[in-house]
């Protein structure tokens, strides 16, 4: 829909600065809390291998083979997505944004407008439908697959929890992180089926639990993980950050549960760093972040946005931006999905 502005025929002086709406700030990529594959125009190839190692007896003869040695390839195609919009600068006229408009009746275009509004404001909107899309992205076809499965129990079964949050999240282009680690083809045999994630059932969290629900999610993560070179994060929903610092006041507390520093912007639990991303509330991931990929053509696509005429008989605008975008969870069986 075009941009709606009803603006107010300037007759004093406007307040400086316009009040922009407040908006979180994409720290999947400004903090680089994934891995980032680029330069993929169609598709790329993750290859994942294992091995096993079997000692036997030494024999002057033939040896018989022990042990595996494995790979697969998974197949994964970034989606190309848009996003368009269509203003009329000449709504701008007798608004605010008059004031840097240049002399002459051709001349109704606001640089203020364009940096404040199109470049601030509903770039950064796109950059988190971005990030929103990486974590929480989920396709019709995936929502009516994962609501045809068996719940159950076993880590090889759907939880009725995991089934509820994926009928739960709203349909979209691409499937992301949450919705591939329940259901995803990056496996052996190529095809869909329950993601290998390990599955931890969980509750509602509050402060007065959520240190009780981190402990569940700390003690499945494999210890081969947390005795490896590189650490894994805590991916947390962003309403957790006040709720640990609820816990962490508690007076009677011996040790506070959780690590926070001074400024309140590092956050540790069992020396895990937990990063606060735009996941669902009742969803909480540790891996590692090789294993959580953001694939694209090239990551700055999301700050880049073309805005020309409509046509060149006409003055109003528009505004597009292009990007590709998949998500891929990579080594599954070593990273934890909490669903409460």
């Amino acid at each position: 829909m075009p941009i709606a502005y009803t603006p107010v025929v300037i007759r004093g002086v406007a307040a400086e600065p316009i009040i922009e709406e407040i908006l979180f700030e994409n720290k999947t990529i400004a903090e680089d809390l994934v891995t980032f594959e680029t330069d993929i125009k169609a598709e790329t190839i993750f290859t994942e291998t294992t091995a096993t190692a079997v000692m036997q007896p030494y024999t002057s003869g033939i040896p018989t083979a022990a042990g595996s040695l494995n790979a697969f390839d998974s197949v994964v195609t970034p989606v190309k997505v848009q996003f368009y919009q269509e203003f009329d600068p000449n709504t701008l006229r007798f608004s605010r944004f008059k004031r840097d408009m240049k002399p002459g009746a051709w001349e109704i275009f606001s640089e203020e407008f364009n940096r404040i509004v199109i470049g601030g404001l509903y770039a950064r909107q796109i950059s988190l439908a971005a990030e929103n899309e990486f974590w929480n992205g989920v396709t019709a076809a995936q929502k009516t697959a994962v609501a045809g499965l068996t719940a159950g129990a076993p880590q090889t079964s759907v939880s009725a929890t995991e089934q509820a949050l994926v009928a739960g999240l709203t349909a979209s282009q691409t499937n992301g992180i949450v919705a591939k680690m329940i259901y995803n083809d990056s496996n052996v045999a190529g095809t869909n089926a329950v993601g290998g994630r390990i599955k931890v059932g969980g509750t509602t969290v509050t402060a007065a639990n959520i240190k009780a629900e981190y402990d569940k999610i700390y003690t499945a993560i494999p210890a081969v993980v947390l005795n490896g070179s590189e650490m894994p994060y805590i991916y947390a929903p962003r309403s957790h950050k006040q709720m640990i610092i609820q816990a962490n006041n508690v007076t009677t507390d011996f040790k506070k549960p959780f690590d926070v520093n001074e400024g309140a912007t590092s956050f540790y639990f069992n020396g895990l760093e937990i990063k606060f991303v735009p996941i669902p509330e009742k969803v909480v991931i540790a891996a590692l972040k090789s294993h959580l990929v953001w694939a694209t053509d090239l990551a700055a696509d999301i700050n880049n946005m073309q805005m020309d005429k409509i046509a060149n008989n006409r003055e109003d605008m528009f505004l597009k931006n292009n990007m590709t975008i998949a998500s891929h969870v990579a080594n599954q069986r070593f990273n934890v999905l909490y669903v409460g």
